[in-house]
Parts: structure tokens; C-alpha cells; sequence
């Protein structure tokens, strides 16, 4: 795991049915050059006051919106921002999502011009997301003065991913990137965690969500006291899943976590409800994407404890039952493929890179960062990688000052040369 940088204050009360708030966000190959977009520009606004000068909104390709914020006092830069994951099935626009309407305008304010798209279509879209986010370039720098100076990425969540496939393929058209709350360690090692959790949940609880982690119903959701209930009669269930090493669910760790009333255990019930959450609106998503090839296994997979929170013996004997019965599947060939694709990273980073993640982020743990630190160190690049952590629960519960002050160390190093040291 990286090293503790920036340490934020969590509430010691956290009642159970916040944690709902806390889950909550949302065809050529990504490394070819994007082509020229075809463009129509449905708005000009002109601005009076305020840090932008102009704000330009239109669309690109099969329903892509952008929107291009040029500002007042541009200081020659620019910031192509990558939003999180939206269930599928819900509208595509311009949404603020994450606190990017308000890290928009605090770059605003400093000078730097800001693009962003929809995306063309909702749902695990890393491979449309980065396309449409390259696309910002182009359609970015004819409304500007002159080429950008310098160009920086900033993604979040999914986004993070989609923006970390552009900073590992364009090494030669982007400076530095920033990427927050981020599926860093690819989606495989998202869809891996989310599927092991549901088989596991299934397990121990039969019959409490309909299909299994391939088959998703059309219209299933999974509600806080579905969770709730089900771990009240067994609560053990709950514990086994947390301790085991390939579903290490994240809790704060404050008070007994076997104590009901505890922050511990409501995080922890939180952060189940989270994954089963996450993989019943990706789901179907993943498995169309993947057409109809199965896009998780667990065939070859031995369950082990991990230590935490309960110790190996007290779950050993749960771990063994589950598994001899938990259900098997075989990741298909060609599902591994595409998840591969869009996107495993490499670790191969040309140029400064910072990521600000949840220490205790129940939809996208923070174990994606330990994934990226490795990739980048085994590619020779661990030194173009800077990893904070901030000490809160939730998946991008991040402020919009701890964002610009991880984009301005990040902008600091591209300057100066110098890696911040934390």
C-alpha cells in the first residue's frame, strides 16, 4: 500500500444508513491516434464575470457531449478530465459527478483551460471513455489562442482508468496526470474483487440476491437492508468474506469490529454493500461488453484468510465449507482479452503521475494502488509515480483542496523535475 500522506479527520459516528451516500459516484483501439471528430457545436456562452471567458458545448461521434471551458486569463495549459462509472442504463450527459464541477472552476481560476465529454455511452465504458476523452485535444485547442502549452489528465474512478490507458499509450502528448479514487489496477483486478465477493455472498447466503455473479437479472438492485438483514442472521458470513484474502473488505478500524454499534462493523457491512452493489450495475454491463463471454473466475481459486479483522483460525473451518461449495466459473479467453485491453496498465509511465485515493473506499479499494505501484516498479517507472492516501470512508470522498493540492504537486513535478517527497 503506499505510505500515508494526508490525514483527514472521519466522523466517530457514522450511522448505518449513511453508507448508502458513501457507495454512490457511478470501436477503434484505445492507443490509436483519435481521429478528427466529427463535430457540431450546439452552444457559445459568452461569460461576464467569473474565471471563464467562454464555455462551449457540443457533440462528438455517436452521441458524445464535451464541454470546452476557456478561461478568463488562460495561463496556457490544459486539464482533460475522465468522469467515474454511470449505470448503464442512465442518461448520457454532463453531469457534475465526483466534485468536478467544483475542481473545474478552481482550475478556472488559476488559468487552465478545462475539457470533459460524456463519454458515448454509460456502464464499465474505459475503452469509449479514453477515446472520448483524447478526442478533447483536438476539439480543445481550436477554441484556444494557440496549442496548449502543456496537457494534463485528470480521471476519476473508472475515469482514472480510462485516463491512465492515455497516459501510458500518449506518453508524448501529455505532461501529467492526476488520477483520483481510481480503478488503477485495471479493470480485471476490479471485476475479480467484485465477483469474488458476490460468489462468496451467495455462498453464505443463498438466495438473497437473484443470479449469480454472471447472471445478473435485468432490473436487479441491491438495497442497504437487504445487506443489513442478511448479516444479522450471520453475521459470521460477513466476517469470513472480510478475512479473506482475495476480498479483503475495507473498514475503519475504530471500536470492535464484531460490535454492531461500532464504526467498524458499520463500515464493513457498508463496504459489502458496496461491492454487491458495484457488481449487480456492472454486471450485465461487463458481460455484454464481453459478448456473453464469461468475464470472471474463480475455477482455480483457493480461498485463503488473510489475518484481519478476525485471525485465520476463526475462520479456517467457514473458509474450507466455502471452498468445496462455493460456485465455480472459468474466465473465458476471450473475456480476458478485452478486459486486458481496456484496461490492465502496463506501469509503464512516461511522465509524472500522482494518485489521492480513499484509505477506505468500499466501491474501489485502495488495493488498486498497491497493483499500479508494482506494475510501475517491475516496468522500471516507479519513480514517475506519487501515491497519497486521504484517511477518510467513501469512493471519492475526496475535497475538492485535496484535489488541486495533488494536481499542484503533480503540476510542481512537471515543472521542476523534482519528485514531491509525499
Amino acid at each position: 500500500m503506499p505510505q500515508p500522506q494526508r490525514v483527514t479527520r472521519f466522523a466517530h459516528r457514522l450511522p448505518l444508513f449513511l453508507l448508502a451516500y458513501a457507495c454512490g459516484c457511478a470501436d477503434q483501439s484505445v492507443t490509436a491516434p483519435a481521429s478528427s471528430p466529427s463535430l457540431q457545436t450546439t452552444s457559445v456562452t459568452e461569460l461576464a464575470d467569473g474565471p471563464w471567458a467562454r464555455v462551449v458545448e457540443g457533440e462528438t461521434g455517436p452521441g458524445s457531449l464535451y464541454a470546452l471551458y476557456v478561461p478568463r486569463d488562460w495561463n496556457g495549459d490544459a486539464v482533460y478530465y475522465a468522469h467515474g462509472i454511470r449505470d448503464a442504463s442512465s442518461p448520457v450527459d454532463l453531469r457534475d459527478q465526483d466534485g468536478l464541477y467544483a475542481l473545474r472552476d478552481a482550475l478556472g481560476a488559476r488559468g487552465y483551460a478545462v475539457a470533459y465529454s460524456s463519454f458515448s455511452e454509460n456502464g464499465v465504458a474505459v475503452k469509449d471513455g479514453a477515446q472520448r476523452t483524447h478526442q478533447l485535444r483536438g476539439l480543445l485547442a481550436a477554441e484556444l489562442s494557440g496549442a496548449p502549452r502543456r496537457n494534463f489528465l485528470v480521471g476519476a474512478s473508472l475515469g482514472a482508468d480510462a485516463a491512465l490507458s492515455l497516459a501510458e499509450s500518449f506518453p508524448d502528448q501529455y505532461d501529467g496526470a492526476l488520477l483520483a479514487c481510481g480503478m488503477v489496477g485495471g479493470t480485471i483486478t476490479e471485476s475479480q474483487y467484485l465477483g469474488h465477493v458476490r460468489a462468496l455472498f451467495d455462498f453464505f447466503y443463498p438466495g438473497v440476491l437473484p443470479g449469480d455473479v454472471v447472471n445478473v437479472p435485468e432490473g436487479t438492485t441491491v438495497t442497504l437492508p437487504q445487506v443489513i438483514a442478511a448479516v444479522a442472521a450471520n453475521p459470521m458470513g460477513l466476517f469470513v468474506i472480510a478475512s479473506t484474502k482475495q476480498t479483503p473488505l475495507p473498514y475503519v478500524p475504530v471500536g470492535s469490529v464484531t460490535d454492531p454499534s461500532s464504526v467498524a462493523f458499520q463500515t464493513l457491512v457498508g463496504s459489502l454493500y458496496a461491492a454487491l452493489s458495484f457488481q449487480v450495475r456492472a454486471g450485465a454491463d461487463l458481460l455484454a461488453r464481453t459478448h456473453g463471454h464469461t468475464p470472471f473466475g474463480n475455477d482455480d481459486t483457493v480461498y485463503e484468510p488473510s489475518g484481519a479483522p478476525l485471525p485465520g483460525a476463526m475462520v479456517a473451518g467457514a473458509l474450507a465449507a466455502a471452498n468445496a461449495g462455493v460456485q465455480r466459473y472459468t474466465m473465458e479467453p476471450a473475456a480476458r482479452s478485452y478486459l486486458e485491453h481496456y484496461y490492465s496498465p502496463s506501469g509503464a509511465l512516461g511522465f509524472p503521475v500522482v494518485t489521492l485515493h480513499n484509505a477506505w473506499d468500499p466501491g474501489v479499494p485502495a488495493f488498486h494502488e498497491s497493483v499500479l505501484r508494482q506494475r510501475a516498479i517491475d516496468a522500471g517507472a516507479g519513480a514517475n509515480l506519487l501515491q497519497r492516501l486521504a484517511f477518510r470512508y467513501g469512493h471519492c470522498a475526496l475535497t475538492t483542496a485535496e484535489l488541486l493540492g495533488s494536481f499542484d504537486a503533480m503540476v510542481g513535478w512537471v515543472n521542476s523535475g523534482a519528485k514531491p517527497a509525499s
